[in-house]
């Protein structure tokens, strides 16, 4: 089921970078993302999936893979509540 949401969310975001493959090391300025973009990118996320980002979270994101380990943790933390 996480894998499932994890491919979703990664279509997700190939959709609205409007490129075919992320990688995990990919930074995320270098994808042209600035801090509102990535704010906005994780709102969507949000909505998706049903978790929540804290504000002090998101600027800590520099890495694609920053961010997506953030929502498995997240996604791991719901389901097992």
């Amino acid at each position: 089921m996480e894998n499932e949401i994890m491919a979703r969310i990664k279509s997700l975001f190939c959709e609205r970078l409007n490129i075919k493959n992320i990688e995990m090391d990919t930074d995320l300025a270098g994808l042209g993302l600035d801090s509102l973009d990535v704010v906005e990118m994780c709102y969507a996320v949000e909505e998706e999936v049903g978790i929540h980002f804290e504000t002090e979270e998101l600027s800590s994101f520099k890495t694609v893979g920053d961010l997506f380990n953030s929502i498995e943790k997240k996604l791991a933390e719901k389901k097992a509540a």
